[in-house]
């Protein structure tokens, strides 16, 4: 994206980061009613301060919005069906194929409009079951005269159904569950509004499920198409959705109005559109690609409000074929480098250490390769099991030697007379153990 890509950078520096200059915006309105796709009248009135509209745009069929009908249904949610007509030449031509779909978006306020661009241009094979193409994510900019600007941003995931009867099953693939408007949409598959299609084989019908809420705009549209009687209709399909922002004024970037005015361009930069097509690319897992469909679906919501974030520090120049951008750079600074000299005398050093240490404990006793501390703990733990005389703390009270075993003297030694103290030997003369005890 040239939003965030250096290449297109004049004279950037390697050593720095750019990013682009983002600010906080204000709504100037941010409920919607929703309109009709001739724009007569409302569909869904929603107390908003300004109308959405969406319409199919087709390049082999024409619409007839005069014999259009609506279906309300729950808060937020309705169904439109409109009739058209298909153009001959591109039915004679064209057998056995089908024409994608382009669902466009507009918005209309204060006497102003903003509308997403036609991307339709495809012939796909009637046959053919699932997505047809790459999601993609249209973005607009639209600035007002009166100063306010509008973002639109319409997320689409276009498919083919051969027939009515996989409907369900192709949904289901792409989707993984099934939502209100495709269970709605199912709905018109299966009862009379599709199953009793008119006897001109040029006659095709396109059903739109949308659901509103606050500035987003939910949509699966599909449109039925045939070649001849016998054949079976087949369903072409659109899910989108559409995220629209309308911001106060903001300030123009004072280093873009500067070179707007160095070109003989008014800096207030009104009446102005941008429009840019994001593709969505797919995931690959055990050798199979898949797109994550809930996450491209939120695309929409994310990608208008960071082109509504950038604000006036994007501005594209169309006739003077010039995007500007305004970026904060950042400086990377490259860290100590160790010389080289050091770094090898350092690995020299290791190798020198540890045929060293490989040579002494090969060559030297063991005692002397230790500390005197380990050198005389070991001698002392090595003694622990043999029968060297050896000093030990002997508490009188509870009759216990410091780890040795506890002697158990008899309460009934003979009588001593006066203060003659009393011998006895516990531990036989060739016992390995001895144990000497005075008793007073």
């Amino acid at each position: 994206m040239a939003v965030n890509s250096t290449r297109s950078i004049p004279r950037a520096v390697s050593t720095k980061r750019y990013r682009p200059i983002v600010s906080e915006y204000e709504l100037a309105c941010d409920q919607f009613d929703f309109r009709a796709p001739n724009r007569t009248f409302l569909v869904l009135p929603n107390d908003g301060c300004a109308f959405i509209t969406l319409s199919v745009s087709s390049i082999v069929a024409r619409t007839d919005l005069s014999r259009m009908y609506t279906v309300q249904g729950s808060k937020g949610r309705v169904k439109v069906v409109i009739p058209a007509l298909a153009i001959p030449e591109y039915h004679r031509l064209l057998p056995n194929m089908v024409a994608d779909i382009t669902v466009v978006s507009r918005v209309d306020y204060l006497d102003e409009k903003c509308l997403t661009p036609n991307t339709n241009t495809a012939m796909f094979d009637a046959n053919h079951a699932g997505m047809t193409s790459s999601p993609k994510t249209a973005l607009t900019k639209c600035l007002f005269t009166s100063g306010e600007s509008v973002i639109l941003s319409t997320t689409a995931i276009r498919f083919i159904v051969p027939s009515r009867e996989m409907f369900r099953s192709v949904a289901t693939s792409i989707f993984g569950m099934q939502d209100e408007l495709v269970l709605g949409m199912e709905d018109s598959v299966n009862n009379s509004t599709l199953t009793t299609l008119p006897a001109n084989v040029l006659e095709e019908l396109t059903v739109m499920e949308v659901k509103v809420i606050g500035t987003e705009v939910a949509a699966l549209v599909c449109v039925w198409t045939r070649q001849t009687l016998a054949e079976v209709p087949h369903i072409t399909c659109a899910y989108t959705v559409t995220n629209a922002l309308i911001i106060k004024s903001q300030p123009m970037n004072p280093d873009v109005a500067r070179r707007l005015v160095n070109k003989g361009l008014n800096p207030s930069w009104t009446n102005v559109t941008i429009t840019m097509v994001l593709s969505h690319l797919p995931r690959v897992s055990n050798d199979d690609l898949f797109f994550a469909v809930p996450k491209i679906l939120n695309a929409s919501a994310k990608a208008a409000d960071y082109f509504a974030s950038l604000g006036n520090n994007f501005v594209l120049d169309w006739e003077g074929s010039m995007l500007y951008v305004a970026f904060d750079t950042i400086e990377i600074l490259k860290g100590y480098e160790i010389p080289r000299w050091l770094f090898f005398s350092m690995i020299g050093v290791m190798v020198v250490c540890l045929f060293f240490w490989i040579a002494t404990n090969l060559l030297v006793d063991a005692r002397h390769r230790h500390s005197l501390y380990m050198t005389v703990s070991r001698e002392l733990t090595a003694g622990e099991d043999g029968a060297k005389p050896r000093l030990h703390r002997f508490d009188p009270k509870t009759l216990k030697f410091e780890v040795r075993r506890r002697l158990i003297v008899s309460t009934s030694l003979p009588q001593a007379s006066g203060d003659t103290t009393v011998y006895q030997d516990l531990a036989p003369t060739d016992s390995q153990d001895p144990l000497i005890a005075v008793a007073v």
